[in-house]
C-alpha cells in the first residue's frame, strides 16, 4: 500500500511538471508573434469619422475610383481650408513615396504621399494651395514617382527600446553592441485612425553605445496621436 501511494505521488508530480511546461510554452508563443510588431493602421475608417476633414459634394467628379491599381480615392473636400482628399492603400504593399494629382478645372492639384502602409487610410492636403470649389469637376487622377519599400518595416525591437512623449522621443540601445552610425526614427501623426496628410516625420541620433539611452526633441511628436512606423540605422 505504501509503495502504491508513492507511485501515485510520483505520477501526480510528473503530471504537474508537464502541465507547467505546457503553460510556459503557451505563454511564450504570443511574445514571439509580437516581437516585431510595427504599429500600422489597417482598419476601414469611414470619412465621416475623421476630425477636421470635411467631405464635399462633387457629383460630377471621379470619386470612389482606384488609381494605379492600389490607391482608392474615397472622397474629396477640405482640411483647414485646403483642398484635400481621403484615400486608402488597398494593396498589400507599403508605399514609400508617390505623387497623386487630379485635374481641377483651374489646373492640376498635387498631393504628396509618404509612408502609406498596406491597408492604411490618409487625408492628403494639396501642396500647391488649391481650395475646394463648388461645381468644379475633379477628374483624371494620376500617380507618379511611386516607390515601394523593398524591406519589411521594422523598429528592431531586439536592438532598440523606443518611447515617446509630447515633443520628445527616447531611444535605448538594448543590444550587446555599439551602434556607430546615425539612427533614424520615422513617425506619422494620426487622427481618428487615419494618417494626417502625406507627411512622414523623422528624428535622428548620431550613434548609441550599448545600454545607452538618449532623448531627441521633436516638433511634431505627440504621445497620444503619433505612431512610430520604422527605424533605420547604419552600423
Amino acid at each position: 500500500m505504501k509503495h502504491f501511494k508513492k507511485i501515485i505521488t510520483v505520477l501526480l508530480c510528473l503530471f504537474t511538471v508537464a502541465g507547467l511546461c505546457a503553460c510556459n510554452k503557451e505563454d511564450e508563443a504570443p511574445k514571439e508573434e509580437l516581437k516585431d510588431n510595427v504599429p500600422v493602421i489597417t482598419e476601414e475608417v469611414k470619412v465621416e469619422q475623421v476630425t477636421d476633414f470635411e467631405a464635399k459634394e462633387s457629383p460630377k467628379s471621379q470619386l470612389d475610383v482606384t488609381v494605379d491599381d492600389w490607391l482608392k480615392i474615397i472622397s474629396i473636400g477640405e482640411k483647414n481650408g485646403v483642398l484635400s482628399v481621403f484615400v486608402r492603400n488597398i494593396s498589400d504593399e507599403d508605399i514609400e513615396y508617390a505623387m497623386l494629382s487630379v485635374m481641377t478645372g483651374d489646373g492640376r492639384a498635387e498631393f504628396p504621399i509618404t509612408t502609406l502602409t498596406a491597408g492604411a487610410s490618409a487625408t492628403l492636403r494639396c501642396k500647391n494651395g488649391y481650395t475646394f470649389k463648388e461645381g468644379a469637376v475633379y477628374y483624371s487622377w494620376e500617380i507618379e514617382n511611386k516607390t515601394v519599400f523593398t524591406d519589411e518595416l521594422t523598429c528592431y525591437p531586439d536592438i532598440f527600446e523606443i518611447n515617446g512623449t509630447d515633443g520628445f522621443i527616447s531611444i535605448k540601445n538594448i543590444s550587446d553592441k555599439d551602434i556607430e552610425g546615425r539612427i533614424y526614427i520615422y513617425y506619422k501623426n494620426v487622427t481618428d485612425g487615419v494618417y494626417d496628410d502625406g507627411v512622414t516625420y523623422r528624428a535622428y541620433v548620431d550613434g548609441l553605445k550599448k545600454g545607452e539611452t538618449t532623448q531627441v526633441q521633436t516638433m511634431h511628436y505627440l504621445k497620444d496621436s503619433s505612431r512610430i512606423l520604422f527605424v533605420s540605422y547604419g552600423e
